[in-house]
């Protein structure tokens, strides 16, 4: 089992039991992918390389039901109330 490098002070949503969290990103770029023409096979290795992403969301909200849990900062580093 992985361990959790942020120390998130919940483990599961306390409203739905929901174990994943979202956070609002914005992203911004260009990407590229390559298709062979012989086979047609698609590559998107590089698609991602190109992008810059910035957290924007405040908050973690619950993945399942969209409740806020908790606030974060740009690092995903939890803010204490």
């Amino acid at each position: 089992m992985k361990k959790n490098i942020y120390n998130f002070p919940i483990s599961s949503c306390p409203h739905c039991g929901g174990g994943k969290i979202a956070i609002r990103q914005y992203i911004c770029g260009y990407g590229e992918y390559y298709v062979d023409l012989k086979t047609g096979d698609v590559d998107t290795a590089e698609l991602h390389s190109g992008l810059q992403y910035r957290n924007t969301g405040k908050y973690a909200v619950c993945a399942d039901c969209g409740r806020r849990l908790f606030e974060v900062d740009r690092h995903l580093h939890v803010i204490e109330e």
